[in-house]
């Protein structure tokens, strides 16, 4: 039996952090993908959630998600930049979800920047929907960011640009960009463009 021959492009193993729990227990996981032939290693969202629980309804997108921490390991960040780290050393760069165009209804950045939401008509943050079929599903633990139309677009959009700056300085060589439809083309161009300057 001939080996198989990838073709040209990125292999990318996900791994979603939940299934797999806290950060020190995702070596053999990188060393399968590596065994396997990947040169990229995915992450889904691994920031502190909010009420919910659910990992892209985040609260804070400075710190780890609780459930992904071992208590003994070391300070929480520190944990994911080893296992950026060895990901690394195993030949594998890492790609983490770009989750800007909604928090958690419970981020403080909805008490402190009102003018990043949107808004339903009677002042309250908008939840975003989605058509499921003929049914409109609502995730209410979400609040819309408005991208397109806040009044202070540019410390919003600079929010987004230092937050992507953080987590390449960490060392993620990748951003996946979920719910690329939902966020203007142009700010997906413009974190691109000045991450590039500093992360070619």
């Amino acid at each position: 039996m001939s080996a198989t021959h990838w073709s040209s492009g990125p292999r990318i193993y996900n791994i979603f952090p939940l299934l797999v729990g806290p950060l020190p227990r995702w070596t053999p996981h990188l060393e399968r993908a590596q065994r396997l032939g990947f040169d990229w290693l995915f992450t889904n969202s691994f920031h502190y959630a909010g009420y919910s629980g659910s990992l892209y309804s985040v609260k804070d997108y400075y710190a780890i998600d609780p459930r992904l921490v071992d208590a003994s390991a070391g300070p929480p960040m520190a944990q994911l930049s080893q296992m950026i780290e060895h990901a690394n050393q195993l030949g594998l760069k890492v790609m983490m979800d770009l989750v800007i165009n909604h928090t958690a209804f419970d981020s403080p950045l909805v008490m402190e920047h009102p003018n990043w939401y949107k808004r339903r008509a009677d002042g309250k943050p908008l939840h975003p929907s989605a058509k499921d079929g003929d049914k409109k599903v609502t995730w209410g633990d979400l609040a819309e960011i408005d991208n397109a139309g806040s009044p202070d677009r540019d410390r919003l959009w600079g929010y987004w640009l230092q937050l992507t700056e953080h987590y390449a300085a960490l060392g993620f060589r990748g951003f996946r960009c979920d719910a690329a439809y939902k966020v203007p083309g142009e700010l997906w161009q413009h974190l691109i463009e000045h991450i590039k300057r500093s992360y070619p």
